[in-house]
């Protein structure tokens, strides 16, 4: 890692949802950076974070994948297959046709029951479940694959303060699965393409090479050994027959990463410092925010036509 901007570091493991997580304002995270890259105004007034399906079902395969004993104890797998059949056969027996037994009230009667068993678990169904655990055996076929999401520690929390040529800025980050022996830091990926022409689009479109930067740096910083820090993606695909890929970040992804999160560091700290959050105005090399418009390649054309 380069020393040019960041002087020292201390950082420290810090549990999401703690008292000290919670209360640490002003801590920035790899998706604050991002919401910084949009505009300042999308940081700080921008809407609030929703959280999508696609989220909640990466999430449930993290814990799956990574942290098993937990994914126990706060998921409960139900299956409805026996209570679907009994709703369309009585209702067959009664001269009826279901379209929808899931509608029916006997169905909503049943998932009332299985929601009280489940109690505060978060409830998952058994096709679902089933989904992630092909994916996993997948996943675990490979040798290396297996290897790098065993023995490691999951959703490591990181906190604290930066020393940096603009200040001090205080940071977090969540790291999917590290493996500390071997200073690799893992992220878990689904993805619709996980070819690598297919999730190296996914990667500049989300950003992907800041968070490599970032994590790669942080906990470089944390371990305070010396020793680099390898940053790897494994993307998979959340259909049949459930391909993945496996990513190193190379020096020029890394290289990228690094030199968008300094300038997005230094950038919140002076919106911080000065209580200023502009829209894209800040990133208008003019002081009159005027730009200049100009049509893309591909819409510039001849037009040409045809009188008979």
């Amino acid at each position: 890692m380069e020393k040019d901007f960041i002087k020292s570091a201390t950082l420290r493991e810090c549990q999401r949802g703690s008292e000290e997580w919670s209360n640490a304002k002003g801590y920035i995270s790899k998706s604050g950076l991002k919401k910084i890259k949009q505009s300042p105004a999308h940081f700080k007034d921008g809407e609030e974070f929703v959280e999508t399906q696609a989220l909640i079902d990466g999430r449930c395969y993290h814990c799956f994948v990574l942290e098993p004993e937990k994914f126990e104890k706060e998921y409960y797998i139900f299956d409805d297959q026996n209570a679907i059949n009994a709703i369309i056969a009585k209702a067959h027996s009664e001269g009826k046709d279901i379209q929808k037994p899931r509608a029916t009230k006997e169905y909503k009667e049943w998932l009332s029951g299985q929601e009280q068993v489940a109690s505060d678990k978060i409830m998952i169904d058994k096709q679902e479940a089933d989904k992630m655990k092909a994916m996993k055996e997948r996943l675990f076929s490979h040798p290396y694959a297996k290897m790098l999401l065993t023995n490691g520690i999951a959703e490591r929390g990181i906190l604290g303060e930066v020393e940096t040529t603009a200040g001090i800025i205080g940071v977090k980050l969540i790291t999917d699965y590290c493996k500390d022996k071997k200073h690799i830091v893992l992220e878990l990926k689904t993805a619709s393409d996980a070819s690598l022409d297919g999730f190296t689009k996914d990667a500049a479109k989300y950003d992907y090479h800041i968070d490599a930067a970032f994590y790669s740096d942080m906990m470089e910083l944390y371990y305070n050994d010396g020793r680099p820090v390898q940053f790897v993606f494994i993307a998979q695909e959340k259909n049949k027959p459930y391909a993945f890929n496996l990513f190193e970040a190379s020096p020029q992804f890394i290289g990228q990463g690094r030199y968008e999160y300094e300038m997005l560091l230094q950038l919140y700290k002076y919106c911080l410092d000065n209580n200023k959050w502009p829209g894209y105005q800040c990133f208008c090399p003019n002081r009159y925010g005027l730009l200049e418009l100009n049509l893309p390649k591909w819409a510039i054309k001849s037009l040409d036509y045809y009188i008979y």
